[in-house]
């Protein structure tokens, strides 16, 4: 009967793995250096894709309605206290 009988002991076969993280960060950087010096030498490839960076980096960069709400009313103070100082020197009119 099936029913009444009990379920058979499930084994498990886990064999616990040692990980260094300082050995994969040595080997990754072996591998790396390895492909950097079988890679075939490409003048001024490294100077294009720094550029390309940049640019990527530059479109990245969202001002903020409040910053630049700022900086146009201290531009703007600084013309004011420029024209005012101006006026007081007797520079102006």
């Amino acid at each position: 009967m099936g029913f009444f009988q009990p379920p058979k002991i499930r084994k498990f076969n886990y064999q616990p793995v040692f990980y260094d993280e300082r050995k994969e960060a040595l080997q990754n950087k072996i591998d790396a250096a390895e492909r950097e010096k079988n890679r075939e030498y490409v003048p001024g490839a490294s100077i294009r894709g720094s550029f390309k960076r940049m640019e990527v980096a530059r479109k990245d960069i969202k001002y903020s309605p409040l910053i630049r709400y700022i900086s146009i009313l201290g531009i703007a103070a600084a013309l004011i206290a420029v024209v005012y100082l101006a006026q007081m020197m007797g520079l102006l009119f």
